[in-house]
């Protein structure tokens, strides 16, 4: 996985990711935020969504699941961006039934870490 901040450089999206970044860190039990997808391999479209891993420290039960989610899209709202989520434990991401999927392998190779 890539450990940069070079996406914040290179991003149209890089204000709205810092403040993104800032809220989540602050507000809930985060551990890592990912950009994965094509955002990360530098192959967007105008059509591409952003796509962000997050990884908790703790398994999240659904209204928070759902605060993280308001967050995101009022962050969308606010500066015009598309940024969607995939919001799983650290130990789920480790050993759990994602730990098997194709997805996983993705982000490991092309993930940046924001």
């Amino acid at each position: 996985m890539k450990k940069t901040d070079k996406i914040f450089s290179m991003s149209e999206n890089s204000q709205a990711l810092k403040e993104l970044k800032s809220r989540l860190l602050n507000t809930f039990g985060i551990e890592k935020i990912i950009l994965y997808g094509s955002v990360a391999r530098a192959e967007a479209d105008s059509e591409s969504d952003s796509d962000l891993l997050i990884l908790t420290d703790h398994p999240m039960r659904r209204f928070e699941r759902h605060r993280i989610t308001d967050a995101i899209f009022e962050v969308n709202l606010r500066h015009g961006t598309n940024f969607s989520s995939l919001v799983i434990d650290r130990a789920s991401w480790e050993a759990g039934p994602i730990s098997v999927l194709p997805i996983r392998e993705e982000i490991r190779r092309d993930g940046v870490i924001i």
